[in-house]
């Protein structure tokens, strides 16, 4: 077989069906398919907490190098406005994967599923407060607003996965 992520077979098996089929429920289904397809191995079973969990996985490691790419703009440049902005883009960042954390973590408490929503809104606030500091006018030499629409891409799928859930406790309560 080729390349894992060319590989027509995948769209055929039960889990890769399934993801296709949550993918078109988001709003950005092919970017949603390009992000979730290289991690099809890591979906074990089409129990949407499982897709959830796995999505929140692949999430906050997008985070993580998110941070690591501000922390390093932090330390390259010479400007200190701009590391200014780096760092409360990065912080903003660690914020975002502890509500990610909380979000994951509560996968199966349904005490906490009411919180979902808001935990997922603090992400895009998150986002939102660094796409700030990169105002439309902004000198941003490392296009820091394409990073924050690159991974708006992430938590909208995120938001989809903990919405089916919500859903689905609606419809069984």
């Amino acid at each position: 077989m080729g390349d894992r992520e060319d590989d027509p077979e995948i769209d055929d098996t039960q889990i890769g069906r399934y993801l296709r089929d949550f993918c078109s429920d988001t709003r950005i289904s092919k970017q949603c398919w390009k992000i979730i397809k290289p991690e099809i191995n890591r979906f074990t079973n089409t129990d949407i907490r499982n897709v959830a969990g796995v999505v929140i996985d692949v999430t906050m490691e997008k985070t993580v190098d998110v941070v690591g790419e501000f922390t390093q703009l932090w330390l390259d440049s010479g400007d200190d406005a701009l590391k200014k902005k780096y760092r409360s883009c990065a912080e903003s960042y660690v914020s975002a994967n502890q509500n990610l954390d909380a979000v994951r973590s509560g996968l199966y408490n349904p005490d906490v599923l009411q919180e979902f929503s808001g935990w997922v809104d603090n992400v895009e606030g998150g986002m939102k407060s660094c796409n700030r500091e990169f105002g439309r006018k902004s000198f941003d030499p490392a296009h820091v607003r394409n990073r924050n629409k690159e991974y708006r891409n992430y938590v909208e799928i995120v938001r989809t996965a903990t919405n089916k859930i919500l859903g689905n406790r609606d419809r069984k309560g």
